[in-house]
């Protein structure tokens, strides 16, 4: 069985959420297979050509100078730029009505730039996020906007089965290779979807991974330091 250990990060760099400390992250695991939230039509320009780059691009890109490492995208295709323009302008109209989702937004930012991957990796993030996808639903309804109702629901729905696409790949790929260690880097807002996720697939006795959640990169001493203080 594989051990697949889920690392969430950020894809731009803040404070704590680096690419050295990301580096740091995998050196710790040594991982020989790292599972991208990329698809696969995109996976050139952020790791081959490098014509694109995020955190999580250059971070890798460090790590298997010199390392015999498999790289394997696993999101499904991206979305025209339609919708990414769509979910701009929808959040962009929250944060202008909603006092409290410029909070919620501001703490995010606030903690993910002091306690970086701890946070980002911790169960007080996962309520953040939540907590954001209540205010936003809350906003809308209120403001009775049916275009931004369904702008939200198909963002729901896009993650959703991005989700559970990838799980499927990272399965699959599995049940088709032999290793013992591998990395899955993804955007901290998927983070309780996955574990979710994980747990249905295990409960199924459908999986051949063994998933690490927090093992390499607890830091409860400073997730303590922000303990009732997190939304």
């Amino acid at each position: 069985m594989s051990s697949v250990s889920l690392v969430c990060t950020v894809h731009e760099p803040l404070g704590r959420a680096n690419v050295s400390e990301l580096l740091a992250i995998l050196e710790r695991i040594q991982p020989e297979v790292i599972f991208l939230e990329v698809p696969p039509a995109a996976f050139d320009d952020h790791y081959e050509n490098c014509s694109r780059q995020n955190l999580e691009s250059m971070a890798v890109r460090q790590y298997r100078e010199g390392r015999p490492v498999r790289l394997v995208p696993v999101d499904l295709p991206t979305p025209a730029r339609e919708f990414f323009e769509n979910h701009d302008q929808m959040r962009e109209t929250i944060r202008a009505e909603s006092a409290e989702f410029r909070q919620l937004l501001a703490s995010e930012r606030a903690h993910v730039r002091a306690y970086g991957f701890s946070y980002l990796n911790s169960e007080h993030y996962s309520k953040l996020t939540a907590d954001l996808d209540a205010e936003m639903l809350r906003t809308i309804k209120r403001l009775g906007n049916c275009r931004l109702v369904e702008i939200f629901e198909s963002g729901k729905e896009k993650d959703d089965l991005r989700e559970k696409a990838m799980m499927e790949n990272i399965q699959k790929y599995c049940r088709e290779n032999t290793f013992d260690k591998g990395v899955f880097l993804v955007g901290a807002a998927h983070r309780r979807a996955i574990i979710d996720i994980s747990r249905t697939q295990s409960a199924m006795d459908s999986t051949r991974i063994q998933w690490d959640f927090s093992g390499h990169l607890a830091r409860w001493d400073l997730i303590a330091a922000i303990r009732g203080a997190v939304r």
